[in-house]
């Protein structure tokens, strides 16, 4: 019900989108030149939660393609894209039998809802529109793991002792409280964290006799794919660098299988950096489409295309 109400009120927020994309309007820029335009909705930013709100999708799965909800943390895990004529075909067949219905939608993969907002947009394939961003899907996501993961496996304690006795410094946070007990973290209080934690955890042993390095080369590579995404300028040899992150992590990503951290990594913010995918995850990060301001939960960018 509630899929269906979103997308209710979403569709009469749209629908004057759906001529005006087709056949155009008068718009002025900001120097007042009056152009003849086609906005379209271009991308979709939310959390991952909203993302599966938005494409109709079950939770669990990825919003872009076919990987299957318990196969997302291979590192080869990245399937075709979602058929987005498949869904249309499904989404057609709602005047006729509901239980005709649910089953194309199950067959295509999706939710049986009534009326997509998305569905009579021009030009649109709503799974390649939505985007990845800095603040869910790595502070917030990928991030919030890792040190969910590091005081499991170095202690509450052992962690917020080291975090209350680092040495002050420019532009560094000291969290007197520790960073374990820490709740409603914000983007900013992540990165922060994220300045200072692999000098916190990089003499500390692991229980059990295990080779800490491991767990150090996997939050370490992590650390560097976040930074390297968050450059303003990103060349071929930043995306190597980002497919190498990605491929060192995933050969040390089992010390935490090991030490009973985790049983997988099923995990979809992670799985939505895995591949050349993040050759896509930067164009979009270069084009400003990722979301950076933590009190709105979705971002809407529309293009607005100029006929001479």
């Amino acid at each position: 019900m509630i899929f269906n109400l979103f997308h209710s009120c979403l569709h009469y927020l749209m629908k004057p989108l759906v001529d005006v994309g087709i056949n155009g309007t008068a718009m002025a820029d900001g120097m007042g030149v009056v152009h003849h335009v086609h906005p379209l909705l271009a991308a979709y930013a939310g959390d991952y939660p909203e993302q599966v709100l938005v494409t109709c999708i079950k939770s669990g799965e990825c919003p872009k393609c076919h990987a299957l909800r318990n196969k997302l943390d291979d590192s080869e895990s990245f399937k075709e894209p979602r058929d987005i004529q498949a869904v249309d075909d499904a989404l057609a067949k709602v005047s006729g039998d509901y239980q005709i219905f649910k089953r194309a939608c199950k067959q295509a993969r999706i939710k049986p809802i009534a009326q997509p907002f998305w569905d009579q947009l021009p030009f649109l394939n709503i799974f390649q529109a939505i985007t990845p961003d800095i603040l869910h899907q790595l502070h917030q996501g990928v991030f919030k793991h890792i040190i969910s993961w590091l005081v499991k496996a170095f202690g509450r304690a052992e962690i917020d002792m080291r975090c209350q006795r680092l040495i002050p410094n420019h532009h560094v946070r000291i969290f007197s409280g520790g960073i374990s007990g820490l709740s409603r973290v914000t983007g900013k209080e992540h990165a922060m964290i994220g300045r200072v934690i692999l000098g916190i955890i990089a003499d500390i042993g692991l229980p059990g006799g295990f080779d800490a390095s491991r767990l150090l080369r996997a939050v370490r590579v992590l650390l560097d794919f976040m930074y390297l995404a968050q450059l303003p300028v990103i060349s071929m040899q930043h995306l190597s660098l980002l497919n190498e992150a990605l491929s060192v992590f995933h050969q040390n990503k089992n010390i935490f299988v090991d030490l009973g951290i985790r049983d997988s990594f099923n995990i979809p913010k992670l799985h939505a950096c895995i591949r050349k995918r993040c050759s896509s995850f930067c164009v979009l990060l270069r084009h400003g489409f990722f979301c950076i301001i933590p009190h709105f939960s979705a971002f809407i960018s529309f293009y607005c295309f100029f006929c001479p």
